[in-house]
């Protein structure tokens, strides 16, 4: 079984069409329709860099020891790349990597996770100048070209040359958009003008401009030309972020087109997720690392070939599921245990399947870095050294997360027992093998 993962870079859980009809997302949206939609999909640690390395090493921050953008991967541990090449796969990276450096600069081969077939770039917040990606050889290419267009271009090149290989694949591709700052090609912003995007209940007014450091944007933001684009106007911030998720929307409809066109459909399952959210305002918020569904919360679809028709996963689940779900995919045996699950049996409706509670963290948090557990019904967040419950939500009668029950006695019981868990989550985990 091949295995092709597309991954885009601070798209919130909402940002699909299947879950908000102004959203024009007709590839995902045939993709969920013809696979598995998992609701209740969480980032393990709401920001770049950690994300990488929960997907790849299938491990927790905390245990991984990334826990900011621009950080290696741990060395002497089984990458998913590694596990797939030990076992005759191809592997190939194509986009943004974000793991061992940032800016303008070559990535080498020792920071590249054991990805054989390389092409990509640490970090660089521009969708429309600069666009430059670096090679198995550390030879760079630019590009005169929209990033995302051109991370597209590079997906279906290198997966034509996977196609002609004798060995099946792990494709992974990590697009930057929809990340800010919010650029989309000028016919994808278009799709929007005069489009209502209704603001959920939890939205309180704030200003949606971020200025970036690769490059770093000028200063004072008053000079920044996407400052003065949208600064301060949350409404056209939306326009063009929805536009680049349309702009994404397209390349996977081409890299789908391609699977078909290679004759690799029957043999290809497709992953499509998010590293983390986009608070977009919601509880007076921009960007990411809150534990609020907006930020942490991220889409999730699978679609295996042979699978029978159309399934909605309610249960939690979240990033480190996807590498036993990768292993077991391809039916390779790792001799290593995880923390996460395959969701294989979830997919093909194994109804001996049993919900377990998903785990996150994060430490760039600007109130208090915390630690956060989601079980089927509750959402409770603590302080990261446990001393202190931060926010705890029932996410099934309240979905937008808005009463904090942390100081409601009736819930006094629920937050001892989340509590319980959460202390055996941090006391107990399971270190991997190394190499």
């Amino acid at each position: 079984m091949n295995i092709v993962m597309l991954l885009t870079d601070q798209m919130h859980k909402y940002a699909v069409g299947y879950e908000q009809s102004f959203i024009k997302t007709p590839n995902i949206d045939k993709l969920a329709k013809e696979g598995c939609i998992f609701r209740n999909s969480y980032s393990n640690n709401p920001v770049c860099g950690p994300y990488r390395a929960n997907l790849f090493t299938g491990m927790y921050s905390s245990d991984s020891k990334v826990y900011h953008n621009c950080e290696p991967l741990p060395e002497n541990i089984i990458s998913m790349a590694d596990a797939f090449n030990k076992s005759g796969y191809e592997t190939s990276f194509v986009g943004k990597w974000h793991l061992g450096g940032k800016g303008n600069c070559p990535i080498p081969e020792h920071l590249r996770g054991g990805f054989k077939h390389f092409i990509g770039y640490q970090c660089y917040n521009g969708f429309l100048d600069d666009v430059f990606f670096y090679d198995e050889n550390n030879t760079e290419h630019r590009y005169n070209k929209h990033r995302t267009d051109v991370t597209t271009d590079l997906a279906i090149e290198r997966l034509e040359e996977l196609a002609h290989t004798d060995n099946p694949f792990l494709h992974v591709v990590f697009y930057q958009a929809p990340h800010y700052p919010v650029q989309p090609s000028q016919e994808y912003e278009d799709l929007y003008k005069n489009v209502d995007m209704p603001y959920p209940i939890n939205y309180e007014a704030t200003l949606p401009f971020t200025p970036t450091g690769s490059p770093r944007s000028p200063r004072p933001v008053e000079n920044d030309p996407n400052y003065q684009r949208y600064g301060t106007d949350m409404e056209k911030y939306k326009h063009l972020y929805y536009g680049m998720v349309s702009q994404i929307d397209n390349g996977i409809g081409r890299i789908i087109e391609a699977i078909h066109n290679l004759n690799l459909a029957d043999d290809t399952a497709i992953i499509f997720s998010a590293d983390h959210g986009d608070l977009q305002g919601s509880h007076g918020l921009i960007n990411k690392n809150y534990p609020y569904e907006e930020s942490c919360g991220v889409p999730l679809v699978i679609y295996v070939p042979g699978q029978k028709g159309h399934n909605e996963i309610k249960a939690p689940v979240s990033c480190i599921d996807l590498y036993p779900t990768c292993l077991d995919l391809a039916d390779i045996d790792v001799n290593r245990s995880f923390d996460g699950e395959s969701l294989l049996p979830l997919i093909l409706n194994d109804s001996g399947i049993k919900s377990k509670p998903v785990f996150a963290e994060n430490y760039h948090c600007h109130e208090t870095d915390w630690v956060m557990i989601r079980t089927e019904q509750y959402k409770l967040s603590v302080k990261s050294d446990l001393s202190e419950p931060w926010l705890m939500f029932d996410m099934i009668n309240d979905p937008y997360e808005m009463k904090n029950l942390v100081h409601d006695n009736s819930y006094k019981e629920v937050l001892s027992n989340l509590m319980e868990q959460l202390k055996s989550w941090s006391e107990n985990r399971v270190k991997p093998p190394l190499l």
